[in-house]
């Protein structure tokens, strides 16, 4: 696995990476348990028994740390312990007429400094608690209500994706029915559609100027190469120009396009 530095040195992690890292239930293991306890490789090979070598568990270890995913605590090699260092989230949804995937990735130099009771709203009540006790209970109920809350979020966003893909369902038989004879070209006769379907399913980043960078990589046409992706650009180009001519929802003005909806 390949990882590319920016400047500054930090790591930068591709959807790759990250779907090649997750993809192995080991280092799923790993991350699960770092994420209770800071651990070192003997302690982690221990936990697995059998199941996994030390060799295998120091080779994941590795690669998390490369990754910028663990932080190694301390410099004896007999003593170092892993943790997670990274807050990252990963969401995909796929379905007959919708695919997305969103990923972010932020480095976490000191959780004590970045996370606060305090930032909670609930520090001047968890004061008042008096014997650890009453502060594990009061901890407790919170955490259980912020996961009923959250399951409830995921309630509400599986019925916004529903009517989401609903809408872009519409959407297909609108083309399909006024619009599908123009939009064949002949190299490439679905490049249209896929650029139109593109920038409707997140309408958000293309509102108003479409930025042409964006919607080659949402493409992936930037894992081409640059002259094959300055060839995709050019063709694109006529393509918006074709859309802004035929579709009220499109306008050109000065080699920019605008999607206003």
């Amino acid at each position: 696995m390949e990882l590319e530095e920016q400047e500054g040195g930090d790591v930068f992690l591709s959807i790759d990476n990250l779907l090649e890292i997750l993809g192995n239930p080991t280092r799923r293991m790993i991350l699960s348990k770092l994420a209770k306890v800071p651990l070192g490789a003997s302690e982690l090979a221990a936990s697995f028994g059998r199941k996994i070598s030390r060799q295998a568990i120091h080779s994941q270890l590795k690669m998390l740390t490369e990754s910028g995913i663990l932080d190694s605590l301390g410099e004896d090699p007999r003593s170092i312990k892993y943790r997670i260092s990274s807050n990252l989230s990963l969401r995909i949804d796929i379905t007959p007429d919708y695919f997305n995937i969103n990923y972010n990735i932020a480095k976490i130099n000191n959780t004590r400094d970045n996370l606060e009771l305090k930032d909670t709203g609930y520090h001047i009540d968890y004061q008042k608690l008096r014997g650890p006790d009453k502060k594990l209970r009061f901890l407790g109920e919170k955490i259980k209500e912020i996961e009923q809350k959250i399951s409830i979020l995921e309630q509400q966003r599986n019925v916004l994706l529903h009517n989401k893909e609903c809408f872009i369902i519409e959407l297909k038989n609108i083309i399909k029915n006024q619009y599908e004879d123009d939009l064949k070209t002949k190299e490439q006769p679905n490049l249209e559609k896929e650029i139109f379907y593109t920038l409707f399913y997140n309408t958000t980043k293309y509102f108003k100027r479409i930025n042409i960078d964006n919607l080659l990589d949402d493409m992936f046409f930037s894992e081409m190469g640059p002259i094959r992706r300055d060839q995709h650009k050019v063709s694109i180009r006529h393509l918006l120009r074709d859309l802004s001519n035929l579709m009220g929802v499109f306008r050109e003005d000065e080699d920019d396009w605008f999607f206003d909806i």
